[in-house]
């Protein structure tokens, strides 16, 4: 487990199915969080994956989706995932998905630092890499601030439902980090 003084991540478990399938069944959020269309499912789907899951083991380049809650009282604000792992280059992509209300408190920036040390320090990659759309500015500013450097712009890139958007692409070097 990973924690700051007002986030912790940790793997989810079946009794997490709830609040993952309120954070992943909103369409709208989907579309800017996920690179394939929506397709509705229930509670239960989730359930039987997250069970699914937990009875496998992992593989070193499978992706790492760990959930995020305050530490206070463990409210679930959202996850985090480190994915596109590639062991033999060292690098890997970050992502994270929060639920409306638990936006614009600083727990984005909380999450990615822990992913970053997560990344860094327990899976030895060399790099990390962030991908927003363009016009996220909440996620650029939040990637800014945990020491990304913007590496360049995808132009017409990703489908947002309204038509294609640019992807800004941020990176950053354990060179460069700080702990």
């Amino acid at each position: 487990m990973f924690a700051t003084e007002r986030v912790r991540l940790r793997p989810p478990t079946p009794d997490d199915a709830p609040d993952l399938f309120r954070l992943h069944s909103d369409p709208e959020l989907r579309l800017i969080t996920d690179g394939g269309p929506f397709l509705p499912y229930h509670v239960g789907q989730v359930r039987a994956r997250l069970e699914k899951r937990a009875a496998e083991q992992p593989e070193a380049g499978d992706p790492v989706t760990l959930l995020a809650e305050t530490v206070a009282d463990g409210t679930f604000l959202g996850t985090g995932v480190l994915w596109g792992i590639n062991t033999f280059n060292g690098y890997a992509h970050l992502g994270i998905t929060l639920l409306p209300e638990a936006r614009g408190q600083g727990y984005g920036t909380e999450v990615i630092r822990l992913l970053c040390r997560y990344g860094f320090r327990n899976r030895n990659l060399r790099r990390l890499e962030i991908e927003t759309l363009a016009g996220n500015t909440a996620m650029r500013r939040t990637a800014e601030r945990c020491g990304f450097v913007h590496e360049g712009t995808q132009r017409d890139r990703e489908y947002d439902g309204d038509g294609f958007a640019d992807m800004a692409l941020y990176g950053l070097l354990r060179s460069d980090w700080t702990p």
